[in-house]
């Protein structure tokens, strides 16, 4: 017994075996390295929620169907050179200036003329090609897949390993982008992954080579000269060295791209000794961004700074001698900058003390009392993950964000935001969330400089428990009162009619709950092209199994809720998403372990746990968990999130193994699990909560669907 269990082992990744484990491992490792990379030199696929994602599971899906057709793998890097050559070239680069005209919503473009539609349909066209170009990078891959599952006689046995497969996928690209890689180093890692599916010809082996030479010469000539990038696991970093009337004033930081954030040296002694000929720099010092919240604090010791970038913030309290400083900053990266970069080593001081977390899950885990609470850059390029719609800042930017943020403020202490919105509506927004969450009115003005040299300037909002206290400090300095008299800003009534954001709709750069047109647009255009392409893609529509493709969308929008609320309880951090995409496949594998050691008769019992999961969800708050150990509650609420997984774990995995077809079963799969992409834009109108009623139905409409496929084995 014991050896026929290690010879088990021993044949466990032998031929068919090993090629869908390596296969799993290239199409998750391309996947996350297309959803970086395309996402962050062109901005409109990150704006515009999972449209990589989606293009990854439409070609896949579609190779599925036309497994039985003969297949080149050399294809993948033909249409990923192709694919390289489009990103590279300017015409592509700039296809999200053309969408910044609509006005609903903020992609941090110049807007020359709101809500033209003129450039957003040659946008709309540029998109749609590089979406087909994505695509047809994973169509190959797709077929193979679909062919190994037909071919596998153990259908179980060839999805775990698929699924094991993604997770050191996920991983190994994981990993790669912890220790700032490159994308160069992605394109030769996925390239060589794939190397074992070349069809050993002399001319495939030539057209190989030459694809490869040309693509690693394009992914390695720099964007800029003169400056340089750093890829951190969370987004593309350029940093250039800054000069203001020929004098060296420090270095700025682009973020995928755009102009992000400055660290210059704005001492006193910096400033006057350059530039004291130029007294409205002096004036401009005095009243800076950065030292304002310690200003109006009089006598603050311990301060709390989110958001503390490059260390700006850190060293203007730094400058008014506060004796305790908390800087938390997500990105390690942008630290690091700030670390060995900033002019006036403000990381380097005894008195600050960095947290690499994010600011949510900081709010949430520390338990201390604070003057100031200072909400620094927190302005994101980037969404919070591969798999859902929401930045990395939204979450900060909510009501209950600047609750948890009041509750760490001592009786006297004040709450500081410096916000520079580009749209009108953002500015009400973020001061009626203020009022909400403390019950009286903030003070909100303008604070600019000259050239930005002393900071993004924009909108400063001061608040806090008592405001006759504030007017009090106000009120003793009269320079500081007339700069904020000069500056203030009023708000008319009909500002309290804009929608403020909460953890369930944190859509912070939308003015209101509706679906924008910028992906309205781009999303109605790749419906049309995929259903008037239907006909001659499909020798018949009736392929697609309708029982698999519900049990894919469902899937798709469950684990977005996951990883949505995931982030509100461990941070929107790259280990947190890793770990939760991971939890999610180890769950689908235990469902198979399940399904292959017992046999499950009775899969009426498993839809029945599974609405009742995704009702529970819905109707429980996850608050009422009353256990004081953070981490404790945390772990045990991911666990309870998680419950539905493993039951439509079952459901999916006992259907699979029973139809014969699994091209088409996997295929529709896919193509679902992209109606659940284009669904999830449904949480921009409804909330996040309520995708939870539409997952219930959409399982509910699989299993009307699907008794054939799992009370009667199909012939």
């Amino acid at each position: 017994m014991i050896e026929l269990g290690r010879r088990k082992m021993l044949n466990m990744f032998k031929g068919m075996d090993l090629r869908i484990f390596i296969l799993s491992v290239w199409m998750l490792f391309l996947e996350l390295f297309l959803i970086r990379w395309v996402s962050t030199e062109i901005r409109i696929f990150a704006y515009v929620n999972n449209l990589v994602l989606l293009a990854c599971f439409i070609g896949i899906g579609l190779g599925c169907y036309f497994s039985n057709r003969k297949t080149n793998p050399l294809f993948v890097i033909v249409f990923l050179s192709i694919l390289i050559v489009a990103v590279k070239s300017r015409i592509f680069t700039n296809i999200t200036d053309l969408f910044s005209g609509f006005s609903d919503s903020d992609i941090w473009y110049y807007v020359a003329q709101p809500d033209n539609l003129v450039p957003a349909l040659k946008g709309i066209v540029l998109t749609v090609f590089m979406f087909s170009l994505i695509a047809g990078v994973f169509f190959p891959l797709g077929q193979l897949l679909g062919a190994m599952f037909n071919n596998h006689q153990r259908t179980i046995v060839a999805y775990s390993i698929n699924i094991f497969g993604s997770i050191i996928g996920i991983w190994l690209f994981s990993l790669l982008s912890f220790i700032y890689t490159t994308p160069l180093t992605w394109f030769i890692v996925s390239t060589l992954l794939g190397l074992i599916f070349l069809q050993k010809k002399v001319l495939n082996i030539l057209f190989f080579i030459m694809f490869f030479l040309i693509s690693s010469f394009l992914m390695f000539i720099p964007s800029e000269k003169d400056h340089f990038a750093i890829w951190s696991p969370y987004q593309k970093l350029t940093v250039y060295q800054h000069s203001f009337q020929g004098i060296s004033n420090g270095y700025a930081v682009q973020v995928n791209n755009v102009g992000y954030m400055s660290l210059f040296n704005i001492s006193e002694e910096f400033i006057y000794k350059n530039f004291h000929k130029m007294p409205v720099l002096q004036a401009q010092r005095r009243f800076n961004q950065y030292e304002l919240p310690y200003i109006l604090k009089e006598n603050a010791n311990a301060v709390l700074i989110v958001g503390a970038g490059g260390g700006n913030d850190v060293a203007g309290a730094l400058r008014q001698r506060i004796k305790e400083i908390d800087a938390v900053e997500i990105d390690p990266a942008i630290y690091e900058i700030g670390l060995l970069l900033h002019p006036e080593r403000p990381y380097n001081n005894k008195r600050t003390h960095v947290y690499i977390d994010d600011a949510r899950s900081f709010l949430k885990k520390i338990n201390k009392q604070y003057d100031v609470v200072s909400f620094g850059l927190l302005d994101a390029h980037t969404t919070s993950s591969n798999y859902n719609n929401v930045r990395l800042d939204h979450y900060v930017y909510t009501l209950e964000s600047f609750k948890e943020a009041k509750n760490l403020l001592k009786t006297d202490g004040i709450l500081t935001i410096v916000f520079n919105p580009a749209r009108e509506w953002i500015v009400p927004r973020i001061y009626n969330l203020l009022k909400e969450a403390f019950g009286n009115e903030p003070l909100a003005f303008r604070v600019n400089s000259e050239h930005s040299l002393f900071g993004g300037g924009g909108i400063m909002y001061v608040v806090n428990a008592d405001p006759e206290a504030l007017s009090d400090a106000i009120n003793r300095n009269q320079e500081l009162k007339r700069f904020i008299e000069e500056n203030k800003i009023y708000f008319k009534p009909e500002a309290n009619r804009v929608k403020i954001t909460t953890d369930d709709w944190p859509y912070l750069y939308l003015e209101g709950p509706a679906i924008p047109k910028m992906y309205l647009c781009v999303m109605a255009s790749l419906i049309i092209l995929f259903f008037a392409g239907a006909r001659g893609l499909f020798v018949k529509i009736t392929n697609i199994n309708m029982h698999f493709l519900f049990l894919g969308a469902a899937f798709l929008l469950l684990e977005f809720q996951n990883i949505s609320k995931s982030s509100l309880l461990f941070g929107s951090t790259w280990i947190v998403n890793a770990y939760m995409i991971t939890a999610i496949l180890l769950l689908i594998l235990l469902a198979n372990i399940l399904v292959y050691y017992c046999q499950v008769k009775n899969i009426k019992l498993f839809y029945c746990l599974l609405w009742i999961s995704v009702l529970a969800i819905y109707f429980i708050p996850l608050g009422s968990l009353n256990i004081s150990n953070y981490y404790l509650k945390a772990t045990l609420i991911a666990i309870f999130l998680n419950v539905p997984i493993f039951f439509a774990g079952v459901i999916f995995i006992n259907s699979f193994s029973n139809y014969p077809q699994k091209d088409i079963a996997l295929g529709s799969n896919l193509l679902g699990a992209c109606l659940g992409g284009l669904l999830e834009s449904l949480s921009f109108v409804v909330g996040i909560k309520a995708l939870l009623i539409l997952v219930f139905f959409i399982y509910l409409l699989s299993y009307l669907f699907g008794r054939r496929v799992i009370f009667v084995k199909s012939t």
